[in-house]
């Protein structure tokens, strides 16, 4: 089910992307953050109030999405190559969201650049970069990463729903 959300949002075709099952958690992961910046988007498009949204995004910043940029850092972008650009372009893009994160007081220009950027982000990576992955990596490579990441991280509901 996730993944085929995640295809018709990111690809908006009937064609389901065949995600070798090393990088699957990853992939409903990336789900989850394009469900967070749709929410922030609805956020500031109904200005909603700006520290019920700070909340939010410290909390899915600091619970979610630090762990998931290590996991990518740590384990699976080095299996492609530290210098290669899209891997290059992954790590300046979690650069750029960190920087966005950790401003204090945000404004609504802060959450739309955030929501803009995660939505980039997890695009290149899901079109681009893990599709790359699953061409060059061989099979052993990919058991070994799915063998170190062997669970989704639960992304749990949250009880303000600012962006309704």
């Amino acid at each position: 089910m996730y993944l085929n959300l995640l295809n018709s949002i990111l690809f908006m075709s009937k064609q389901p992307l065949k995600r070798h099952k090393a990088l699957q958690n990853l992939s409903r992961e990336h789900h989850d953050g394009l469900v967070f910046a749709l929410r922030l988007q609805k956020g500031v498009a109904k200005k909603a109030k700006l520290q019920e949204m700070e909340d939010y995004a410290e909390w899915f910043w600091k619970n979610y999405l630090i762990s998931h940029f290590k996991m990518e850092e740590q384990h699976l972008f080095p299996k492609l190559g530290e210098a290669h650009e899209l891997v290059e372009e992954a790590k300046e893009q979690h650069r750029k969201l960190k920087y966005f994160f950790e401003i204090q007081s945000k404004d609504y220009a802060d959450f739309k650049n955030i929501y803009e950027m995660l939505q980039t982000h997890i695009r290149l990576e899901e079109r681009e970069l893990f599709n790359l992955i699953q061409e060059r990596l061989n099979e052993k490579q990919l058991l070994e990463f799915q063998n170190i990441h062997d669970s989704q991280q639960t992304c749990e509901t949250w009880p303000n729903p600012f962006w309704k």
